[in-house]
Parts: structure tokens; sequence; C-alpha cells
């Protein structure tokens, strides 16, 4: 099976995560005129044959389809979608890139979660996501359920995320601390005031956000001159509720910045050509948890070191991923991003990754 590898050592530093957040689909337009769409206007767009999905599934699909699921790494997802076909084929998908799936429940009379995404001519965009999907309802009761069927406790991950109600994500980072788990967070900008009031901060050990959650956090707005500010005071802000979380803020083409502690880190994008960048977001932390369990350090400086850092990882996989339509890649294995690597003029550094990662077989 290929695979990433761990980095100097046999085994992963972690063998497990279990995540929560939406499960669902969606669909595409593109929308003429580079104009933010106004709260009164209408617009048409061309309706695009791409495949969405949300960000659990995308984060999970990565992990899975990275570390040899279920063979090498076990991927466990909480949540839940409707009995309709969409949400049928979800769950066949997951199934097949190695995810399982028991805490997956299907909800009689429910639809599964839908997403209208739309991008402008420059490749940026957003989504419009149903709150009254499946997904909705998943409850804290769901993590506990999930956990009291856990027998062991080991080196593992436990990923709160979107789109589905912050109890229940809050009840899983609340069960991961108690477990000592590594606790992985993301939200979104109209959450960051409930995440905050909930806890979700003081629980979380590494939180990834983008400029936008950001902006919100640091109560700053972004302009062209208070970038460094709004970043700035976002830190302040996280670390004075959890004085020794990690933050991660990505910021499209400006890449990403890191924070842990007293320590900053800067790493910028690979360029290539974007086909579509919805999705990016989720496989940059995808990428970076799939790193952090090769033992790769969360960040680090290239020329010190012959090895890559897990940020470094989650940059590969996000700039990899926008070569695709989808918001998950199809061709996303080890052996199409060894390959992906050498095509960005990294495979040196990144190789002790990729020593199982065989043949290309699609990109």
């Amino acid at each position: 099976m290929s695979h990433l590898c761990a980095i100097q050592v046999e085994d992963y530093a972690y063998k497990r995560i279990t995540g929560t957040g939406g499960i669902g689909s969606g669909m595409f337009f593109v929308l003429e005129q580079d104009h933010t769409l106004g709260r009164n206007e209408s617009r048409l767009g061309e309706l695009l044959p791409f495949k969405d999905y949300c960000k659990q599934h995308i984060i999970l699909h990565y992990i899975a389809a990275l570390l040899g699921a279920p063979g090498r790494f076990e991927v466990h997802p909480v949540g839940k979608v409707g009995d309709d076909a969409i949400g049928m084929s979800l769950l066949e998908q997951m199934q097949q890139v190695g995810m399982d799936t028991e805490h997956v429940k299907v909800m009689p009379g429910s639809s599964t979660l839908f997403s209208v995404c739309f991008q402008y001519p420059d490749k940026t965009g957003g989504n419009i996501t149903t709150g009254n999907s499946a997904s909705a309802g998943v409850t804290a009761n769901d993590i506990d359920e999930y956990f009291a069927a856990v027998t062991t406790v080991g080196k593992e991950i436990v990923l709160s995320v979107p789109e589905v109600p912050l109890a229940a994500r809050i009840r899983l980072l609340e069960l991961g601390r108690k477990r000592t788990s590594l606790n992985v967070a993301s939200l979104l900008s109209g959450e960051v005031a409930a995440f905050r009031e909930q806890g979700g901060f003081a629980l979380t050990d590494l939180l990834s956000v983008n400029i936008d959650e950001a902006e919100k956090i640091s109560g700053v707005a972004v302009t062209a001159t208070s970038k460094a500010t709004v970043i700035e005071q976002c830190v302040q802000v996280l670390k004075s509720e959890n004085p020794s979380i990690a933050v991660l803020i990505t910021d499209g083409a400006d890449g990403v910045y890191a924070f842990r502690g007293d320590t900053s880190f800067h790493r910028p994008t690979y360029r290539v050509t974007a086909v579509s960048t919805a999705g990016a977001g989720d496989a940059f932390l995808a990428g970076t948890i799939c790193g952090l369990c090769c033992g790769l350090p969360l960040y680090g400086n290239a020329e010190e070191t012959d090895l890559p850092d897990a940020i470094a990882l989650g940059n590969l996989l996000a700039a990899f991923s926008v070569t695709s339509p989808d918001t998950i890649h199809p061709g996303a294995n080890a052996a199409n991003l060894k390959l992906f690597s050498e095509q960005m003029g990294a495979d040196k550094w990144f190789a002790p990754l990729f020593r199982n990662a065989g043949a290309s077989q699609e990109i």
C-alpha cells in the first residue's frame, strides 16, 4: 500500500484520529465580475460540474489516503448523513478510502448537508451551507457514544471542525483533553464569540484559521496596512485564553503564519496555477496533521535541516489540491504527492516521507 513514511522511526507518532464536522456535498458557480457579491445583488454565474465536499470529509479523506488507512492508521469520523442518495454515496466514498464509518449515522427523514459554492473570476470565493441538514443533528451524546466504544488509549488526535453544532465539537475537545489527545480545531468567522465563550480556545492544542477568521478573533479590521496588526492581535487573544496553543493562520497566496509560545514562523506557498482554491485550507490542515503523524516538527528552518516540517507538507498538499476543480483532489495519494513534489523542485527535501510512495497513478 502506498503511504507516507514516518521519519527516522517505524511507526507514526499518532495512530488514530477521531473527527467531527460536516459530511455533505454541494455545487459550484463561477460568478461573473470580480466585485464582492452584494446583500441585495443578483448575478449570473456558470454552474460547473465540480464535486464539493464538507470539511470533516475533506480533511479525513486526505489523512486516510496518505497515511494508509485502515491498515497503518485509523480514521474515525463521527457525524450524520440523510437517508438520501447523496448520503449513501458519501458513506461509500469514505469507506473506500479506508475510514471507519461505524459512527456516521443515517438519519431517516433528514437530508444530507449541502453547500452552494461560488467563485469569482480570480478563483477566490465562498459558500452557503444548509443549517437544517442531518449534520445539524450531531450532539454531544454522539461523541460520548463513540468514546464509550473505544477501549484503547494511545497516541491519538481529535479533530473538531465546523458544520456540526458547537456543543458536539466542544464535547469532542473536552474528552480529547481528558484522554491527553492532540486537540486540533478550526472554526468559522461567525462562531468566534461562541467558541470562545464555551472554552473552545482553551481546549485546543492546534488551531487553524484563515485571515478572515483571524480578523474576527482579533477584533481588528483587515486593511492593506493592518494585516500584521490583525495577526499579532489574534495571537495575543488566543494566548490569553490558552498560553500553550499553537496557531496557524493561512492567508492565501501570502502563505502561512505559525505561532507557538514566543516563537513565530512564516512559510510561503508553492506557486501553482490554481483551478480552484475551494478546500485548500482543509487540505493544508490535513497535510499538516499528516506531517505531525510522520514525526515532523510543526515548523522549522529549512536551511538548518534536511527534513521538512509539518507546515511545509500542509502547503504541499494545499498546492496539490488547488490543481483540481474538486474540493477533494481525486488523485490524492502518496505516489502522486511525491510526483508533485518533484514538479515543485522539493523532492529531495520531502524524500524521507516518500520511501514507500511507489509509482504515480493519476495527477
